[in-house]
């Protein structure tokens, strides 16, 4: 499913700044949930997947987002398969893996974090609830607390587990700070199973939906087998 984005230029928002030219906007209407569902495909893209990856993007919430009445799912790395591990499908070392970003809705009025959202990932792995399982950056929750506003990069990297071993590799950088690392992921079981693809995925929920358009943009997408830091400014 593909919901409707577009391009927007410099200027065309009031509070927009452009990071580099222009940037995809994505919006969650009022009453919905799906924002955004792009997927580069590493076999149709290149011919083969790889067990290894970095992905990079640079994400601007409005502050609309602040209206979110629910968590939800940002992108990140999966290998789904169309078989398992997103939504009510369970993880399964056969069929699949999927480690999303993910935001949570901001503290309550007056709280001191009050105008700030807090990212996170949300994973399907061996030791995962069936649903999946929310996986804070870091453990001092102070440093992914962002305000919308302004750009934040944030950079993944995966490498596949050993099948059967506890030896899979997931770090997040937010700004070039390590906010997220892991070293014991079991993801599959068969070595059949690879990185099927970067999932572009903006998603409110859970079962609701926000009570406005929520909005926010992309821009400095890269994909690559190295680590690629934060553009220069």
């Amino acid at each position: 499913m593909k919901a409707p984005s577009r391009r927007v230029v410099p200027g065309e928002l009031r509070d927009f700044q452009p990071l580099a030219g222009a940037a995809l906007r994505v919006k969650i209407p009022k009453g919905g949930q799906v924002g955004l569902d792009l997927r580069y495909r590493f076999k149709q893209q290149q011919g083969s997947e790889p067990d290894e990856i970095y992905f990079r993007y640079y994400l601007w919430l409005n502050p609309d987002w602040l209206r979110a009445s629910e968590g939800g799912k940002l992108p990140g790395l999966a290998a789904t398969y169309g078989k398992a591990a997103w939504g009510d499908r369970p993880w399964d070392g056969a069929k699949g893996w999927s480690l999303r970003g993910a935001y949570h809705p901001p503290p309550k009025a007056g709280h001191p974090a009050g105008a700030r959202m807090m990212l996170g990932s949300y994973a399907y792995h061996a030791k995962a609830d069936p649903l999946g399982q929310p996986m804070p950056w870091p453990g001092n929750e102070l440093a992914a607390l962002v305000k919308p506003g302004r750009w934040y990069c944030i950079e993944q990297h995966v490498r596949l587990n050993t099948p059967r071993q506890e030896d899979g590799v997931f770090q997040v950088w937010l700004d070039g700070a390590l906010v997220l690392d892991r070293s014991d992921l079991r993801l599959r079981d068969v070595s059949g199973i690879h990185i099927e693809e970067v999932w572009m995925n903006f998603f409110h929920g859970g079962g609701g939906s926000p009570p406005v358009d929520i909005h926010a943009y992309i821009d400095g997408v890269v994909v690559a087998r190295r680590y690629i830091g934060p553009m220069r400014h």
